[in-house]
C-alpha cells in the first residue's frame, strides 16, 4: 500500500497501513452497500421528501401565507443577527472538528476545515443519507492532508463529543419544559421520560468508555458467524473496525484535556442556538425566554435525530414546532413561521456548502486532468 503523503510504500503491519486499510475497507464496503441498494434508498428519498413536502404545503396553508410574510417582515435587521449568530456557531463546529485531528497530521488551516465542513452539512442537510454520507464525505475530501483513517477518526470522534453535547442540551431542556406554567401534563410527562432515556444513554455511554465495549466490532464478528459463506470478510472488517474503534477509545485518555475543549465548543454552539430562538421570539414579538430557547432547541435536536432521512426535515420540522410553541402558548402558526425562517438561514449556509462542493470537484478534475498531462508528457519524452 502506498503513503498517500509521501507517495512511498507503507511497511506490512505498520499502524498507518492497518488503520488506511481500515478505513479503506469501510468506505468500500459502505459504498457497495449503497449500490446494492440504490433503487431501495431512492425510493425512500423520493417517499420522504414527497411526504415532507405534502406536509409543509398543509402547514403553510393551515398557517396562512399573510401570517407567514407578518411574520418575517418583523424580521428587519434583525435577519444580520441571526446570519451573525450562526456564522459564529459554525466556527464553533468547525473548532471542534479542527482539534478532534492528531496534531502531528493535521496539515491543513482552520479556513479549510470550516469551509469542508459546510459542504459537509451541506449534504447531511438536503439530501436523505444524513450523516452517512456527509461525515465519511468530510474525511475522504481532506485526504490528501490528513491520512485517511486520521481523517475518519477525527470525524468519529468530533460526532461522539457532538450527540454527547447534543444529549446533555436535552437534558437540560426538559426540566425547563416542566417549570413553564402553560405546558400541560402529557407534555412534561413525554419531557420526563425523554430525560430518563438520555440519563441512561449517558451512563451506559460512558460504561463503554470505561471497559472499552467494542460494539461494533462485536456484531459484525457475530454476523460473520451467521453469514457462513461471507465470513472472512465479515472478520476482516471487524478487525478493522476494532481498530477504528481502539483510536477513538484512546483518544479521551491521550488527550483528555482537548476532549472536553470539544465538549465545551459543541456545548457553546448549542447555546448560541438557544440565543437565536430568543432573539427570533424577540423579534416576532412573541414572550422570549431562554427556558423557551432551551424547550424549543431540544425539540430540533430530537426532530434533526429521528428524521434525519427526510431531505431539509421539510414538514416535520415545522409541525414539531407547532407542537411545541402551540403547547407554550405562542399558537401553532407562529411554531411554523419559527421553523421557516430559521430554515431560511440553513439554506443559506447549506447554499455556500454547495459552492464549496462545486469548487473542490473543479479544482480535483483540474488537478487530475494536470496530472495525465504530466503523465503523458514524461511518455513522449521517453520515446
Amino acid at each position: 500500500m502506498i503513503d498517500p503523503q509521501r507517495g512511498a510504500e507503507l511497511p506490512s503491519g505498520s499502524p498507518q497501513r492497518t488503520m488506511t486499510e481500515t478505513s479503506g475497507l469501510l468506505f468500500f464496503d459502505a459504498g457497495r452497500c449503497s449500490v446494492m441498494k440504490k433503487s431501495t434508498f431512492k425510493k425512500l428519498q423520493i417517499a420522504s421528501l414527497a411526504a415532507g413536502l405534502a406536509l409543509f404545503v398543509y402547514l403553510v396553508y393551515q398557517t396562512g401565507i399573510s401570517t407567514l410574510a407578518q411574520y418575517m417582515g418583523m424580521m428587519g435587521w434583525g435577519a444580520g443577527v441571526i446570519l451573525a449568530l450562526s456564522a459564529v456557531r459554525n466556527c464553533a463546529r468547525a473548532g471542534s472538528w479542527y482539534f478532534s485531528i492528531e496534531p502531528e497530521h493535521r496539515r491543513l488551516g482552520f479556513w479549510t476545515i470550516l469551509n469542508v465542513m459546510l459542504a459537509g452539512e451541506a449534504i447531511k442537510y438536503l439530501t436523505a443519507t444524513g450523516p452517512f454520507l456527509s461525515e465519511p464525505a468530510k474525511a475522504a475530501i481532506v485526504r490528501r492532508q490528513v491520512p485517511l483513517l486520521y481523517g475518519v477518526s477525527s470525524v468519529v470522534v468530533e460526532n461522539l463529543v457532538y450527540y454527547l453535547s447534543v444529549l446533555m442540551l436535552m437534558l437540560a431542556g426538559m426540566p425547563a419544559l416542566a417549570w413553564l406554567p402553560q405546558v400541560h401534563d402529557g407534555l412534561k410527562t413525554a419531557g420526563y421520560i425523554v430525560a430518563a432515556v438520555i440519563i441512561l444513554s449517558l451512563a451506559g455511554g460512558g460504561l463503554a468508555m470505561r471497559r472499552r465495549w467494542y460494539v461494533l466490532s462485536s456484531l459484525l464478528e457475530r454476523l460473520g458467524r451467521r453469514a457462513a459463506n461471507r465470513r472472512e470478510r465479515f472478520e476482516a472488517i471487524a478487525s478493522r473496525t476494532r481498530s477504528l474503534e481502539e483510536n477513538v477509545y484512546s483518544f479521551y485518555e491521550r488527550r483528555r484535556g482537548v476532549f472536553y475543549f470539544i465538549l465545551a465548543l459543541n456545548l457553546s454552539a448549542h447555546l448560541i442556538n438557544v440565543v437565536e430562538v430568543y432573539v427570533l421570539l424577540a423579534l416576532m414579538r412573541l414572550p422570549a425566554s431562554i427556558q423557551a430557547g432551551f424547550v424549543i432547541e431540544a425539540v430540533t435536536k430530537i426532530i434533526n435525530m429521528a428524521f434525519f432521512f427526510v431531505p431539509a426535515r421539510a414538514g416535520v420540522y415545522e409541525s414539531g414546532n407547532a407542537l411545541v410553541l402551540g403547547a407554550l402558548g405562542m399558537g401553532a402558526g407562529a411554531g411554523v413561521a419559527l421553523a421557516i425562517i430559521r430554515k431560511l438561514r440553513a439554506f443559506v449556509w447549506a447554499g455556500y456548502g454547495l459552492v464549496v462542493i462545486a469548487f473542490i470537484t473543479m479544482r480535483d478534475k483540474g488537478a487530475g486532468r494536470g496530472h495525465a498531462d504530466a503523465t503523458s508528457g514524461e511518455e513522449s519524452a521517453a520515446e
